[in-house]
């Protein structure tokens, strides 16, 4: 594979052409553009997942990697799932306040013995009754009925037929209201919970959106490692070949007298310790692959045999990141402070509902009703009963006040003395997530310059160590050392890119883990997140400014 020549290192920067030996054979694809816009939506019906490149290889760029990723991974679905599932909670809570129809039929049959002339032998009844009741949030309890009730009586023997009356027809319309003065009063009591699992429905999607970010950071980690852990297998077999080359010269020497036999074992030490090496690396590289390969959600066996290939390199460009500025933008802009914002108020709705329960429990009640008789005996129909009501013949109400107050109260006092330490526990979570989130800040902000210069020393230890690798190898030439001390050299060389390789995938990871740590890990990576119910508008970090 050849690379193109922006790619060769002849073209590059000093410091990309410290390691362009290790990745130029991993760079003939081009990337896809660095600010390529990535929507993810939080809807779970909406994720559809994406192909992967086809060839012999999954060729990716870093763009291309966390795309597929943030479509395919299975930790989002399951992510999208639980927003899903504390949305329906709302609709849940919002049941409390949906009516109720009741509709009651029943029918009696009585007999007795009859004493009296002026005793019936027996009665028949049948109801049908349909009541509508339900709550209101102002906590503020109806009922609205309406009865129809016939009953029929056998006439006793001493009551003329003139006289007497049967069936009876009767109707009514009954309103009746309970409505809380001081305990159960008011809608922030009465809606709570709807309020609670909104918040807890936020929460839900503040946790996809750290799912997502953490996404993202895994992939981009799980990408430079696999560039490393290729690169490192490149700069393995190039160890191997001077093992063998060392032992090629030596064995000239041995031929034509200039070395004993015995130092043969050494360069063949090497060669083994070598090829060990080149194993491991192989390891490491189908580790890397793995992983990342879990990330992209690759389910096909064919998919999981064709080798991933990496298509971007590093940049080494310094960053200069200010960790104060950075613990500003971190606790305006990560969702865990969010989360606690919006914790300490839901912890505030249970305070106010607990201490509401600790007032005494006064009622007002009110009923209103109509009713009618039905008194056309000879058509047995509610005609006359429900001409009656129309008219409002018969009406009845009643007003009233029902007080209860317990003696020492001590479950609601109890209850609202938990709610209160639960919202300073809150409050104190809250500083104690300040206080971690700016050592992370900090200590992310360090590892960016201790990575950046940890890539100079590398790139200046394994300059060092080629020019002592060619020193080692003249006076080896001219019979000055022993081919026991080139194959330490060489093995200084070895270990000396190794280490400048995996200096570059740190500083790369480390500015990944930087903005991961500040909180706008989307926005560098210009991932957009559609349809989530909560802004990630940077906010104060303080109560009340999320809500």
């Amino acid at each position: 594979m050849k690379p193109s020549d922006s790619q060769n290192p002849k073209n590059v920067a000093p410091l990309r052409a410290a390691v362009a030996l290790g990745l130029t054979a991993l760079m003939a694809v081009p990337a896809v553009p660095a600010n390529a816009q990535v929507t993810i939506p939080v809807d779970l019906s909406a994720r559809k997942a994406a192909s992967l490149p086809t060839g012999e290889s999954i060729e990716l760029s870093l763009d291309q990697a966390i795309a597929l990723a943030l479509q395919n991974t299975l930790d989002l679905t399951v992510a999208a799932g639980n927003y899903e599932k504390s949305g329906f909670s709302i609709m849940g809570a919002q049941g409390a306040f949906d009516p109720t129809l009741n509709l009651e039929a029943s029918a009696s049959s009585s007999s007795s013995t009859v004493t009296s002339a002026f005793q019936s032998s027996g009665s028949k009844s049948q109801r049908l009754d349909a009541y509508f009741s339900g709550l209101l949030d102002t906590g503020a309890t109806y009922q609205f009925g309406f009865t129809n009730q016939r009953s029929d009586v056998n006439r006793p023997a001493g009551i003329p037929p003139e006289g007497f009356r049967s069936p009876s027809l009767g109707s009514s319309l009954t309103a009746q209201v309970t409505q809380p003065l001081f305990r159960n009063f008011g809608r922030s009591v009465n809606r709570r919970f709807i309020v609670q699992n909104r918040i807890a429905r936020d929460t839900s999607a503040w946790q996809f959106v750290r799912r997502v970010q953490d996404t993202v950071k895994a992939v981009e980690d799980a990408y430079w490692d696999l560039l490393y852990a290729q690169a490192n297998l490149k700069s393995r077999l190039e160890a191997l070949d001077r093992a063998k080359d060392l032992n090629r010269i030596t064995k000239i020497k041995i031929d034509v007298g200039a070395l004993a036999p015995i130092d043969i074992v050494q360069t063949e030490v090497t060669i083994a310790q070598r090829e060990q090496d080149i194993i491991l690396a192989e390891g490491a590289i189908g580790d890397a692959q793995d992983l990342l390969r879990r990330l992209l959600n690759v389910q096909n066996v064919s998919d999981w045999a064709r080798p991933i290939v990496p298509t971007d390199q590093p940049s080494f460009e310094e960053q200069k990141v200010d960790a104060e500025e950075g613990i500003r933008r971190a606790l305006e802009s990560r969702v865990e402070v969010k989360q606690a914002i919006v914790d300490i108020e839901s912890r505030k709705i249970t305070l106010a509902y607990n201490n509401n329960q600790v007032r005494p429990r006064l009622d007002a009640v009110g009923s209103y009703g109509l009713s009618g008789t039905g008194v056309n005996v000879a058509d047995e129909s509610y005609s006359d009963a429900y001409k009656s009501i129309g008219k409002a013949d018969n009406p009845s109400w009643s007003i009233g006040l029902n007080f209860a107050m317990p003696i020492f109260n001590r479950t609601a006092r109890a209850n609202a003395a938990i709610a209160r330490t639960d919202l300073e526990l809150g409050r104190t979570n809250l500083a104690i997530l300040k206080q971690n989130i700016a050592l992370e800040v900090r200590a992310a902000g360090r590892r960016i310059d201790t990575a950046f210069r940890s890539i100079a020393a590398a790139r200046k230890s394994r300059e060092l160590a080629e020019r002592n690798v060619d020193a080692e190898k003249k006076k080896f030439e001219n019979g000055m050392t022993t081919s026991f001390q080139v194959s330490q050299i060489q093995n200084d060389l070895t270990t000396a890119r190794s280490n400048e390789l995996l200096a570059i995938a740190s500083y790369r990871k480390a500015i990944n883990a930087w903005h991961n740590t500040v909180g706008d890990i989307l926005s560098y990576k210009k991932v957009t997140l559609e349809g989530l119910p909560v802004t990630l508008d940077p906010t104060p970090a303080e109560e009340g400014a999320v809500r």
